[in-house]
């Protein structure tokens, strides 16, 4: 079947929909894969217990109007953090309509959680409105910043407004746009470091499963221009993105000579990166030296990963042995330096090169793994936090002892005005351009740019606005006279 029959929304439907089953029915498979593919689709239940809780405590009360506000409160770097999800976050969560099977689906499970334990909260008539008077979808408005925006620690990413516990209830799911976001602001960082298109990225074996790896390397490519992955699978759904790879430890360990191993890889490929760690390291750069002096005039492109050990000393090591040879063509010649673990190594790479009088932009490739799709991948690394912070009876918020963890009452969005970034309420006047802007407003996907043409877009419009996040920041007057005021009347009651 040609791409042009292909029925995308067939397939949407039956690949994200869920399913006419019943929860007896569903009781009865005894496959676990088929129970968490069915389980992960109905949207009623892609909740938690805190939350149904609340629910049930709030009840009349939680048909009221009420807007959170997603916040990242600190930065892996100490300074911006980078936004990368909220596109996949929303559609993922509000694409489909809820049905009335997966609600009576829902209400069954709820009913048998209180036969075997106690919390089996469950509000039938708030999910029945949605389905009876809202047309199956959520009746939200969500406003955010753009999936390539920078900002400060503690400026606003979201704001979901409408009945309180409907807005409420996919936080979990919300606050899920860290990870896309932390592995954005890693690769965007470590680029500032050593340029673009110089990483390969090897974390397919380091993620926590096939999805968070897919999303890490569409992440990197937005913010770091990454070219490269080693995950198939990864290079099929991101066109931008090719695969490459480097030979490794099984394949010289199932020769039983190197110089067997070596010479079959080079004879058999055009171009091949040979792996550096089983044995001896420099007896191994020696050899690759030599094999590529011997291969020179036949067009063959053979590079080097370095894997493990003293990696700054190898590199220097491996770069002085090709400068005796001539053989310093940035085309030709690229070293792979792998497995490190930290960005400060990465650092201390590039200026023990330079200093060795070489350019590590001509011949240093980087090989990173769980550092940019596992290593700190937490919502613990950017405190990512989903708080109420309007009523109907006004703004709100958590204003603890504990600093670091205030949220801004109200509800929020991000102007960038004379020269400066003002936290400010969305209810003041606007002056010039303000960063959150509506993408889902009851029923209605809003997203200005479809996903090619926003991912195509994204690495020009990074350079464009990286800047802004150098500019000063601060609350607006507004903001301050709130955060006061929700201060004094909360000490108040007490």
């Amino acid at each position: 079947m040609s791409a042009n029959n292909f029925d995308i929304e067939s397939y949407k439907n039956q690949a994200f929909a869920f399913p006419n089953i019943s929860f007896d029915e569903f009781q009865a498979i005894d496959d676990m894969a088929v129970r968490k593919d069915i389980a992960k689709k109905n949207k009623v239940m892609s909740t938690d217990t805190y939350n149904r809780t609340m629910t049930f405590l709030k009840w009349e009360k939680g048909s009221k109007v009420e807007t959170y506000t997603l916040t990242f409160r600190k930065s892996p770097n100490k300074s911006y953090n980078i936004v990368y999800g909220v596109r996949n976050a929303v559609k993922k969560i509000l694409g489909m309509p809820v049905t009335q099977v997966e609600l009576d689906f829902a209400e069954e499970f709820y009913a048998g959680e209180r036969e075997r334990w106690w919390n089996a909260y469950f509000n039938r008539a708030m999910w029945q409105s949605v389905i009876d008077e809202n047309n199956w979808f959520l009746p939200l408005e969500i406003k955010a910043v753009d999936d390539w925006e920078v900002l400060k620690p503690n400026e606003p990413v979201m704001s979901i407004t409408w009945p309180g516990e409907l807005a409420a209830v996919f936080e979990p799911l919300f606050l899920r746009v860290f990870f896309q976001s932390v592995a954005a602001t890693d690769m965007h960082f470590i680029e500032q470091i050593i340029g673009e298109g110089r990483v390969v990225e090897f974390g397919k074996r380091a993620a926590v499963n096939e999805d968070a790896h897919i999303d890490a390397v569409e992440a990197c490519y937005v913010w770091g221009g990454l070219r490269w992955t080693s995950n198939d699978l990864a290079a099929l759904a991101i066109p931008q993105v090719v695969s490459a790879g480097t030979t490794a430890h099984r394949y010289f360990a199932s020769y039983s000579t190197e110089d067997e191993a070596f010479v079959n890889a080079i004879e058999k490929t055009d171009r091949i990166g040979l792996l550096v760690d089983l044995v001896d390291s420099y007896r191994w750069i020696d050899k690759i030296v030599a094999l590529k002096k011997k291969y020179r005039r036949s067009g063959k492109i053979i590079s080097m990963r370095l894997d493990s050990w003293d990696l700054v000393d190898q590199v220097l090591y491996a770069l002085n042995k090709l400068k005796i040879e001539w053989m310093l063509d940035p085309a030709k010649d690229k070293i792979v330096v792998a497995d490190i673990s930290n960005v400060d190594k990465i650092r201390e790479i590039e200026e023990k090169v330079r200093e060795a009088g070489f350019e590590p932009k001509d011949f240093i490739l980087y090989g990173l793994g769980g550092l940019l799709v596992a290593r700190n991948k937490l919502r613990d690394t950017v405190s990512a936090a989903f708080k109420l912070t309007q009523t109907e009876d006004g703004p709100t918020g958590k204003l603890s002892n504990d600093v670091g963890k205030n949220v801004i009452p109200g509800k929020l969005n991000i102007e960038l005005v004379d020269w400066e970034r003002v936290i400010v309420q969305d209810e003041e006047g606007v002056k010039w351009e303000r960063l959150l802007r509506k993408v889902y407003d009851k029923w209605q996907l809003l997203f200005e740019w479809s996903y090619s043409e926003a991912i195509s877009a994204a690495r020009q419009r990074v350079k464009d606005r990286f800047g802004l996040v150098e500019l000063p920041a601060r609350l607006s007057k507004r903001c301050e006279e709130v955060r006061d005021e929700v201060r004094e009347r909360f000490l108040a009651v007490a």
